[in-house]
């Protein structure tokens, strides 16, 4: 026997001696059991009181400031518990980063992990915690887990770092200014930075404090409200009663009562003494001693929000030294706190409206935008969007008639407005909670589909922002560059960026970035790629362009126009790419088109109706119908969903060519845009096609052929630098 038959059989033997008694690396939901309860609970790093140490069912998307922890109970058997996490217990986890390893939690759920390769699938750690951004181990600096037939690793990263917030008091009340803090004393994870938080609490002077967060570091705020003496009083008389704000029943006529209340307060203030004041309030916090540029957003937020909680303190502090007054103030911000929960509706109509007509259909309009209110008023706020139901055009003629009796009616999910402060002085309150327009004809209401675009000087303030970012997906939408969202709401599909080209044909222009390709995170550079296969129609306009001793025939054997390509050699296909001025894409180029930014290599594992038919051409849609039926072979290009780069066929219809080198052993993959092994003579082949099974068709997949062969069911597309496209 000659050593190239012995060959395989000797790398045979260790496979075998190490063969794995359960080959299923992957858990599935029927892995986890409901209800059991958590035993040895003193040592986790998760607070699980007795209401909710029983295992549940994983639910996605994981909850901010939430900690999970998925434990192994058999073989088999899986629990999966969520609390809040213990801070000295979850800084000692060893932490991984999800986004780095461009993995996601639901998708690390289902993998078994394990501290090393040598170890049997039943052998997995036994305990990893999660949350949204990063997985944690108790135990190991290093986790490999086994993905697309390929052991892959997972490094430690730096601890994220953590956010306790230390107080007696029970009825605290937390504002965050940069950061999701929600019904809870801990933030976690978070990264370095500066974080700023307002504390109150009844009967306590509120205040703001700033500190930086380290790499890796917990930092605590440890709440220390300011004393101050309120024993002597002095009485004067207030022109604003308890009886007044009782019957006060909209929210301006209650703002007006507060704005006369302050002013009387202010007026009277040179009666206390302002110094015992000043001597027992925390001073503002120097940026110096910060170690932040006194320039810096931060440093500027602090100082406004600093400015504006001393000058709550200051009102309580009167309140409390003037004698009743205090009582007064309660009442008004109880009263305040009533009337800004209540939704609204104002009838309002827009100062200007105008329509923006589709690029590709001139008498079609693609969206509407209409401007309401007057700037640095009450109400300052763009809407873009369409409308349905009612025609767009006679919708703005209508407007336009002051005779029309169409009202127009602006929702607002509670009417509280932001309280805008400078210098600790207030300068305007302004609505922000819009929540959708409307069009009211007679007994119809039309209701638009769109997006509320804030001033700059409303968007930015802290309280908008927070209540913003609690609102994604919601009809508010934060906005300072108007253009700009105008257009992504009228353009969406740009962001595919599709580029038809004069000669090189219709390409999608693929910007940098990273993912997993084999095993390991690898960056590219941006390219473009063909949006379908070579399609026998521009195959043979382009040859036709050539001198006739230069030309390739069509020796496709199912004929079409729209039909790719097929019976084509690796050589000639190289040849059509280089004559277009690109080149067959790398198999990692063509790899991150494909999968276009998705984890998996199949389109349909993230579908909701798990259809491989609606993505692909492959054998149960082709192949197995057999030869007397139309739908046999290659179908025409692009009759399938594409991906979200707008790439069409990347799995099924023709297996496509590209440029690398197959070789069986891999011995080291490039950091950036890999180009394939320096060995080999066979080519890469990827995405599977009419002939192939779904397993065959995941864009992770590879196979190999004979540069010199072809066959019916191979073709390729062409990718190009960006400059080949752009700048042409």
């Amino acid at each position: 026997m000659t050593l190239s038959r012995l060959l395989p059989l000797l790398l045979l033997v260790p496979a075998l001696t190490m063969a794995d008694e359960d080959r299923n690396f992957k858990l599935t939901p029927g892995n986890f059991r409901v209800g059991g309860l958590l035993e040895h609970a003193a040592n986790k790093a998760i607070v699980l009181d007795s209401t909710v140490a029983i295992s549940q069912e994983p639910v996605f998307p994981l909850q901010s400031n939430q900690l999970y922890l998925r434990i192994k109970k058999s073989v088999k058997e899986y629990q999966w518990f969520s609390g809040q996490a213990k801070p000295e217990e979850y800084m000692k986890l060893h932490a991984f980063n999800l986004k780095d390893n461009h993995l996601g939690p639901r998708e690390v759920l289902g993998l078994r992990l394990y501290a090393s390769r040598q170890y049997k699938a039943f052998q997995d750690e036994a305990e990893i915690y999660f949350d949204a951004d990063y997985i944690y181990s108790p135990r190991v600096t290093k986790l490999l887990f086994m993905k697309n037939g390929k052991w892959q690793v997972l490094n430690e990263c730096a601890h994220p770092g953590m956010i306790h917030i230390k107080s007696d008091e029970k009825k605290l009340d937390i504002v965050s200014f940069n950061a999701p803090l929600k019904d809870s004393r801990e933030l976690y994870p978070v990264k370095p930075g500066y974080y700023m938080f307002g504390f109150s609490a009844p009967g306590k002077y509120p205040y703001v404090d700033i500190k930086e967060l380290k790499r890796g570091e917990q930092l605590t705020f440890d709440v220390q409200f300011p004393v101050l003496d309120s024993v002597s009083k002095l009485q004067f008389g207030m022109s604003v009663t308890l009886d007044q704000v009782k019957a006060a029943k909209t929210l301006e006529e209650a703002e007006a009562l507060y704005d006369t209340y302050s002013a009387e307060v202010d007026r009277n203030v040179q009666q206390l003494n302002m110094a015992e004041f000043d001597n027992a309030y925390p001073p503002i916090k120097l940026a110096d001693s910060l170690g932040i540029d006194d320039s810096s957003s931060d440093y500027r937020k602090y100082v406004s929000q600093y400015r504006y909680y001393r000058s709550e303190s200051e009102k309580i502090w009167r309140g409390k030294k003037l004698s009743d007054v205090n009582l007064v103030f309660d009442a008004l911000h109880a009263k305040l706190d009533s009337l800004q929960a209540l939704p609204v509706q104002m009838n309002i109509r827009p100062v200007s409206s105008e329509k923006f007509m589709s690029a590709t259909d001139s008498t079609k309009i693609d969206y509407l935008k209409f401007v309401f209110g007057a700037e640095r008023s009450r109400v300052d706020v763009t809407w873009v969007g369409t409308f349905e139901g009612i025609s767009m055009d006679s919708l703005l003629a209508m407007l336009n008639d002051n005779k029309s009796p169409i009202v127009s009616t602006l929702f607002i999910a509670n009417n509280k407005p932001v309280w805008v402060y400078r210098e600790g002085k207030l300068v305007g309150r302004y609505n922000y909670r819009y929540d959708k327009l409307g069009f009211r004809m007679g007994d119809s209401l039309y209701v638009g589909k769109g997006s509320f675009i804030l001033p700059a000087y409303v968007a930015h303030e802290p309280e908008v922002e927070e209540w913003l970012a609690s609102m994604k997906g919601a009809t508010a939408t934060a906005a300072v560059d108007t253009s700009k969202v105008m257009a992504d709401t009228a353009k969406s599909e740009e962001n595919k960026k599709i580029i038809e080209h004069a000669t090189r044909g219709t390409v999608a222009v693929v910007d940098s970035g990273s993912f997993r390709y084999r095993g390991k995170v690898v960056s590219m550079s941006p390219f473009a790629i063909h949006t379908t296969e070579v399609t026998q129609e521009f195959f043979e306009k382009v040859m036709a362009t050539l001198d006739s001793t230069k030309r390739i025939p069509n020796k496709s054997a199912f004929k079409g126009a729209k039909k790719p390509v097929q019976n084509v050699t690796w050589d000639n296909a190289q040849y059509f790419c280089k004559v277009l001025g690109g080149d067959l894409p790398t198999e990692a180029q063509w790899e991150y088109a494909g999968r276009a930014g998705s984890n998996e290599g199949a389109l349909w594992t993230s579908d909701d109706a798990i259809s491989v038919n609606k993505y692909a051409i492959f054998a149960s849609n082709s192949l197995k119908l057999g030869q007397k039926d139309s739908a046999y072979g290659p179908h025409e290009v692009a009759t399938k969903l594409p991906n979200a780069w707008g790439l069409y066929d990347m799995s099924g219809n023709v297996a496509e060519w590209t440029l690398d080198n197959y070789f069986t052993i891999t011995f080291s993959i490039e950091d950036s845009n890999p180009t394939g092994s320096y060995w080999g003579t066979s080519k890469v082949l990827k995405g599977g096609s009419w002939k192939d099974k779904p397993k065959n068709l995941n864009m992770t997949v590879r196979d190999d052929e004979d540069p010199r062969y072809w066959a019916d069911n191979i073709g390729f597309r062409c990718a190009f630098p960006l400059h080949r496209i752009i700048q042409e």
